[in-house]
């Protein structure tokens, strides 16, 4: 049985894919959520590792894409906010012991439902339904579009913006080791990461500090809104 889900009207589309049930009629919603199953995931929980076939919905929450190498070293490549697929280049692959490409991981960084979607049944509905197979594509086509505007926002974005792509990323990884959502590091160090000043990062946590957001002591800046941070990073990539 298909996992319960409100089906999206419309066609809408945002910073790092499409709302992908909703390029689809209700009866071709269905079929693709035929034999999926949801499954939630607790802040900091990695949902997807290298070498597991899978292909998932977020339903709710908010998850980042992040690549990891050897030593250690991570590099975040996307924020997933719901509506997106994850893994849609396993659909796309002939074989169903196919692997995901090397390094690559899915965090929860809020407590978060995906769907998980029934890989071999997806296979072959893209096989043989050209609707499904142009909705797929779509959001490959629009991942692709997102990813080049997220290595932009680094350079191209406001402070503000660059400063909350890295906080998140900094805080994201934080959370792997202990659970806690919080960026360790000094205004120097911020500065010298996004290319500005102290002074100019300072009133740009003090904005994110009275909003709520964050909340900042020496060395350390607890995320505690990683949502609405994530939000200031998509006004730069929508």
């Amino acid at each position: 049985m298909p996992a319960e889900h409100t089906f999206l009207v419309g066609t809408p589309a945002f910073a790092g894919g499409v709302v992908l049930l909703s390029l689809l009629s209700s009866a071709k919603q269905r079929q693709v959520l035929e034999g999926s199953k949801r499954v939630n995931y607790r802040a900091g929980t990695v949902a997807f590792r290298p070498g597991v076939a899978r292909v998932l919905l977020l339903d709710k929450g908010l998850a980042r894409v992040y690549m990891s190498v050897r030593d250690g070293r991570e590099a975040t490549v996307a924020f997933v906010h719901p509506g997106n697929m994850v893994g849609a280049r396993n659909v796309l692959r002939g074989s169903s012991s196919g692997k995901d490409p090397p390094l690559t991981y899915v965090q929860a960084v809020v407590d978060s439902t995906f769907t998980l979607l029934d890989l071999d049944h997806l296979r072959t509905l893209a096989a043989t339904d050209i609707e499904v197979l142009s909705v797929i594509a779509t959001h490959l086509a629009e991942r692709v579009h997102y990813d080049l505007r997220l290595v932009a926002v680094r350079t191209l974005g406001t402070v503000t913006e660059r400063l909350a792509y890295d906080l998140l990323d900094r805080a994201c990884q934080s959370q792997l080791g202990d659970g806690r959502l919080e960026a360790r590091a000094t205004h120097e160090d911020l500065a010298f990461s996004i290319g500005s000043s102290r002074e100019v990062v300072g009133r740009s946590l003090k904005q994110l500090r009275s909003a709520g957001i964050i909340e900042t002591a020496p060395g350390r800046t607890r995320i505690h809104d990683p949502v609405r941070l994530a939000a200031v990073v998509r006004a730069f990539v929508n």
